[in-house]
């Protein structure tokens, strides 16, 4: 007999006679045996707890004292008097043998505290941060992370290289943007426009995916951030047969103040999708096109409530007599209480004689005429 066997046929020895009556009852002890279950368990679970616990606090010390060591090397090495390459070189050679470099939670570390103090320099320094970037290496990882076979280390990497303001791999990036994975597809979209430098967004042409709201801030954002120009050929945007591009597309033109592309914007305003026909109503009141007003006015009872009041704000901006008359009309006909007080507000814009107007026979209009005078209910 093996001394495995002898153990086992042990161990099963002492539960027998722990948990057996003298009678040789097994049942009455059941009891026993599930609450020594229960304890083992218990105590199991709180050890486990314990090592849990004091791997995280081991973690947390470790992963601060990197940090401390991470702050002192890179202000040594930005602000030191030495600015050669040797002494960059020597520098970075001591600091790498003192981190655990191979690590890759270190070496997110180290990207993040270098993206952190991009974020706060300018000119110079962010040459250097790009330089020390690396020299750490760091360049193998991220372009790692991006060729993985799963997309959120697909998206880590991406995000790294559009905060550090690296576009040596466009062509990978603009790969990427093909992807069946959304959000993988998002976040190249988002890196590619970032960093490409000649006609960034002629990408949008290519793009055949819909573009989210957070997808258009963020491409709006680095728009303004990168002073990127308007793309010569953009009014056959509004051509765009998906209604997310085609939105976008309107609202590069109110950006961009397009006005040469106002006839096209106009005939939005027909559009099948009513998403498109509340950008197209939004337009016309960026731009102030005064030839919308007729088609404005035609198009309110048909339009779902939403529209219908973009249509009335747009109106108390570029509206006309006959848009005060329409409003006049509007709101003694049967609305709804949103529609009768934007038009109430609408028409004290557009009506001189506004304050003189009198509607004492009909509560409902007077007490909103009387919401749109007061400054107090007007905020």
């Amino acid at each position: 007999m093996t001394y495995s066997s002898a153990y086992i046929l042990a161990a099963f020895s002492f539960v027998d006679e722990f948990i057996r009556f003298r009678d040789g009852s097994y049942l009455s002890h059941a009891l026993n045996v599930a609450l020594f279950v229960l304890l083992l368990s218990v105590v199991y679970l709180v050890f486990q707890l314990y090592i849990v616990r004091s791997r995280k606090f081991r973690s947390g010390s470790r992963r601060k004292i990197l940090q401390n060591k991470i702050n002192n090397f890179l202000s040594e090495l930005i602000f030191s008097d030495d600015q050669s390459e040797e002494g960059y070189d020597d520098q970075i050679s001591k600091f790498k043998k003192r981190v655990p470099i191979d690590k890759n939670w270190c070496k997110d570390l180290l990207i993040q505290n270098i993206i952190d103090l991009d974020r706060n320099f300018k000119g110079e320094v962010t040459s250097k941060l790009l330089s020390i970037y690396f020299k750490l290496g760091l360049q193998d990882y991220t372009l790692a992370l991006v060729k993985s076979p799963f997309w959120f280390y697909k998206t880590k990497g991406l995000y790294y290289w559009r905060e550090l303001k690296y576009g040596g791999k466009l062509s990978l990036v603009k790969k990427l943007i093909t992807s069946k994975n959304p959000n993988l597809r998002s976040s190249a979209l988002i890196t590619y426009i970032s960093l490409a430098e000649d006609g960034p967004l002629s990408v949008l042409e290519e793009y055949t995916e819909s573009i989210s709201l957070v997808e258009a801030l963020n491409i709006l954002e680095i728009i303004q951030r990168k002073k990127i120009k308007k793309p010569p050929n953009l009014a056959s945007w509004l051509n765009f047969k998906e209604p997310s591009q085609l939105i976008f597309a309107v609202k590069l033109i109110v950006y961009y103040n397009d006005l040469s592309s106002a006839d096209e914007v106009v005939k939005l305003l027909h559009a099948e999708n009513p998403k498109v026909r509340l950008a197209a109503f939004e337009a016309c009141r960026r731009l102030f096109l005064v030839e919308a007003e007729p088609i404005l006015r035609s198009r309110f009872a048909e339009e779902s409530e939403e529209n219908q009041l973009e249509i009335i704000k747009t109106l108390s901006e570029i509206g006309s007599e006959d848009a005060a008359t329409f409003l006049l009309d509007l709101i003694q006909s049967p609305q709804t209480s949103e529609v009768v007080i934007a038009s109430m507000y609408a028409l004290s814009s557009l009506d001189g004689d506004f304050e003189q107007r009198s509607f004492e026979s009909n509560e409902s209009l007077k007490a909103a005429k009387a919401h749109v005078l007061d400054p107090y209910l007007s905020e």
